[in-house]
């Protein structure tokens, strides 16, 4: 049921993984400039997390998202970003 394709051309499960990706790196990204407590900086990824991969989702089919070669890089430069500043 999930691997149905929409009238976007990709199908929802490579949709959700997409933003799932992208909303862990932007969250990877942010949530240290927030706190500097780990613990709650973990917990406040994990309670975000599901809210925030439907919404972006969501939005993403509303707006005929397609998974094509731009979204794969920008996903992929996102995460060279995160790697880049969890490297110290």
């Amino acid at each position: 049921m999930i691997a149905t394709t929409p009238a976007s051309g990709s199908s929802l499960n490579n949709l959700l993984l997409y933003h799932f990706l992208l909303v862990t790196a932007i969250a990877l990204l942010i949530l240290p400039f927030v706190t500097d407590n780990k613990i709650f900086e973990l917990m406040l990824l994990l309670t975000m997390q599901i809210a925030l991969t439907c919404i972006s989702t969501l939005i993403g089919l509303s707006m005929k998202h397609r998974l094509n070669r731009n979204a794969v890089t920008f996903l992929f430069a996102i995460w060279m970003l995160v790697w880049c500043v969890h490297v110290n």
